[in-house]
């Protein structure tokens, strides 16, 4: 009987889970793993829906009333939880629900200090206790397992030893290594790979999504499809052309220039813009570092500043581009990790402007 005909799933993914569904082999508890945006939620989902659909032909079907409840997160036997803080309400837990629910793959971002709380393991081993309600099996999906609190994994480890029968319980994580050894140790880990070009577009249709710069998206996001609706959903043109004055102005010591995309970037305190305004500057010098080695342009990310980046490449030629690449990523750290943003952006800025000037300036650079 054919499996996962429906949606787009990776080969290895879709072929190890029908094997293991034909061959009645499946591991009572499995660990998604891999970066994000590679469709882990959704094929959690799909794994729910064909181990309790109902029709004849191929599973999941989508159409039976075991799918459609699934399709809408609304199947008792179905339990999906994720990470919360203390400022989500249960009106936002619930539209976070739904959104999951039309989409897996829209980014949801939830503001605070996240954790999933031992309170929230504990309804989970509680009902673990009972039969199911419906003929099928129980399905308990965590999302961002690596968010499970200390007290929460202690709790957890007790049903990962013991898990009922017909129970089986998916971890999803997008920092594997983050998850203690003694939840690893007793699970079946799945890697995600990255979805190539074509896949990601076949995503995007599907969910009603479509672009003209879908190509520069699927480039700029690394082929993360969470990514790519973050950028579809926001001013991306505008982000893009603050990286290019903020590193035009960083490289000339204007820190006047400096000091306004700062301003622009920070004004509506939304850590995810300046994070992602950060990844798209690494992204400019990781094409620099490739221009610089390789003198082409082939796989450039940043396809519309390809001349400007040709041009700031050969003049900075003789600068180390890993160095500041490096800088980049310790300030996307140290703001993922609640500092400053204004301040660790200025002395970025600083830093970035100290290595480019190992190569004394004798023309403008970009």
């Amino acid at each position: 009987m054919p499996y996962f005909t429906q949606q787009t799933i990776q080969a290895r993914v879709k072929d190890f889970f029908t094997h293991s569904i034909q061959n009645k082999s499946l591991a009572h508890a499995y660990i998604f793993y891999g970066a994000e945006g590679r469709g882990k939620e959704a094929f959690a989902f799909e794994l729910a829906k064909a181990l309790n659909c109902t029709a004849e032909g191929d599973k999941p079907c989508g159409r039976c009333p075991s799918c459609v409840k699934i399709n809408t997160l609304s199947h008792p036997d179905i339990k999906y939880i994720f990470p919360l803080s203390k400022q989500t309400s249960p009106e936002q837990q619930t539209e976070i629900i739904k959104t999951k629910a039309q989409n897996p793959y829209l980014p949801v971002e939830i503001s605070g200090h996240k954790s999933i709380s031992i309170e929230a393991i504990r309804t989970l081993k509680n009902e673990a206790k009972y039969a199911s309600f419906e003929t099928g099996s129980r399905v308990f999906i965590i999302n961002g397992a690596e968010y499970l609190s200390r007290e929460a994994v202690n709790s957890f480890l007790k049903l990962l030893e013991e898990p009922p029968e017909n129970l089986y319980i998916i971890l999803i994580t997008d920092e594997m290594y983050s998850l203690l050894d003694t939840i690893r140790s007793r699970c079946q880990l799945v890697y995600f790979p990255e979805f190539n070009d074509y896949e990601i577009e076949q995503i995007l249709k599907q969910y009603g999504e479509t672009s003209e710069d879908t190509a520069s998206l699927i480039r700029i996001s690394q082929r993360n499809i969470k990514k790519i609706y973050r950028l579809m959903h926001s001013d991306n043109a505008a982000l893009r052309q603050h990286v290019y004055n903020y590193i035009k102005a960083a490289s000339a010591a204007n820190y006047f220039s400096v000091s306004e995309v700062i301003e622009t970037l920070t004004r509506k305190r939304d850590k995810n813009a300046v994070l992602e305004f950060l990844n798209l500057v690494i992204l400019w010098f990781r094409d620099s570092l490739h221009y610089s080695i390789l003198k082409e342009s082939g796989d450039f990310v940043n396809l519309d500043f390809e001349e400007t980046i040709k041009k700031f490449a050969d003049y900075y030629r003789h600068v180390e581009m890993e160095k500041i690449i490096g800088l980049v990523e310790n300030a996307y750290t140290h703001i993922g990790m609640n500092s400053h943003p204004a301040l660790t952006l200025t002395n970025l800025a600083i830093e970035m402007k100290r290595i480019l000037t190992q190569k004394k300036p004798i023309r403008e650079a970009v």
